[in-house]
């Protein structure tokens, strides 16, 4: 993993005002890193820009788990340790915005949101460090290689939970699905654990014109992806859910040769224990069922990356609580589950915890995805999303 570097030379300090962090200041931020994404790991230029910024507030920032950052803020006296959390990397995606601020990295792409959380969480530490909590400390979790990396095991492996312990947690994601302003703290689970599976079809190669002579691979995998899909449909109970995606299918190299193998790559997502239990083993015995029948064969490799994000009751009721304090209660709203997975789970395995949805989806109505190459939120969650974690970290250290 690279090493932290110094601060890139000639960056400028984007925190221009003292005291609290201004819309203007969060917004700049914001497409500072958007114009600069890196992936996994790699967030070299990333974690200096944040290091800068912690500094320019009077924190000491340290390198943890290579490209991650974390620093301490004090409150006025003794008490418990809250730890706040944001995401660092991008995604290969090739931006198709056209933005004075589009990215300058050929392939990468900030398509999920993660150049927002970085600003939200360098906005509450400013307005912290304005403002004090009256006890205990916030422990700020800066961390790479959401995307699939499992980067949050490594922040914990590297010690984040330690010195001091951590008493609870609290995450957030900027939601395409909610309307600017609005904001969601659901109670139980709010994202799926992540299963990743490959498997690889070994057929018998040859002339596309004599079929008869080979055993297609191409045609096994079509089959074991249509049975792939009965999973859901007649194993899983109808009240429960689950998703079983294949990402990718790669085997060939031409027209008219049948190729001896073929790759398929994809995704699994469950949320509770029973779901977890039967796809992957409903997916290894249909894969090699399915190319055994076919006259083939099917190696199945499966790897749970994670499990699903659980936020503990008490802390979500908190949210909502804090959340109508801030936004109004009519913007505090409901939101369904999301199938989309998250690596924030390993910190709520560890400590109570609440990981909030904050509405982001843009006046215009071009309420592009995540994940997709044109994906421009609303900027307008900014400064909602910095006034909402600097009350909540506050009133949680504050209370008895």
């Amino acid at each position: 993993m690279p090493k932290t570097a110094a601060p890139p030379p000639g960056t400028p300090l984007l925190f221009k005002t003292k005291g609290t962090a201004t819309p203007a200041e969060l917004v700049a931020v914001r497409r500072d890193i958007h114009r600069h994404p890196e992936i996994g790991f790699e967030e070299v230029r990333t974690a200096a820009f944040v290091q800068q910024h912690l500094q320019s507030l009077g924190l000491v920032p340290k390198a943890l788990a290579g490209t991650g950052v974390t620093a301490m803020i004090e409150g006025g006296g003794p008490g418990k340790t809250l730890m706040l959390r944001s995401d660092l990397d991008a995604l290969p995606v090739q931006e198709e915005n056209e933005v004075p601020y589009r990215s300058v990295n050929d392939g990468v792409m900030h398509a999920c949101g993660h150049d927002f959380h970085i600003s939200i969480l360098l906005g509450t530490a400013k307005n912290l460090v304005a403002n004090p909590p009256a006890r205990g400390k916030v422990k700020l979790n800066f961390q790479p290689a959401e995307e699939g990396l499992n980067g949050a095991g490594a922040m914990i492996e590297a010690g984040i939970m330690k010195s001091p312990p951590v008493d609870a947690v609290l995450g957030y994601h900027i939601w395409q699905n909610l309307p600017v302003g609005k904001v969601a703290a659901l109670t139980g689970p709010c994202m799926a654990a992540v299963g990743r599976f490959l498997i690889t079809v070994t057929g018998k190669g040859g002339h596309a014109a004599y079929p008869q002579s080979s055993v297609d691979p191409i045609v096994v995998a079509a089959h074991i992806v249509t049975a792939l899909q009965s999973i859901v449909a007649r194993n899983l109970n109808p009240l429960d859910a689950g998703v079983v995606t294949v990402g990718r299918i790669q085997g060939g190299t031409t027209f008219n040769v049948i190729p001896p193998q073929v790759v398929l790559e994809g995704t699994v997502r469950t949320f509770s224990k029973e779901a977890g239990r039967i796809l992957p083993k409903r997916l290894k015995e249909i894969a090699e069922g399915v190319a055994k029948s076919l006259g083939a064969t099917a190696s199945v490799q499966y790897e749970r990356e994670h499990e699903a994000v659980v936020n503990d009751a008490a802390m979500a009721e908190f949210m909502r609580e804090v959340a109508r304090d801030v936004v109004g209660a009519r913007n505090v709203v409901d939101a369904e589950p999301s199938m989309g997975g998250e690596d924030h789970a390993a910190y709520q395995a560890l400590v109570p915890g609440c990981y909030s949805f904050l509405g982001a989806g843009t006046k215009k109505g071009e309420a592009f995805p995540h994940h997709h190459p044109r994906f421009n939120p609303d900027e307008g969650v900014l400064e909602m999303g910095t006034a909402l974690m600097t009350e909540a970290s506050r009133r949680w250290l504050e209370r008895d």
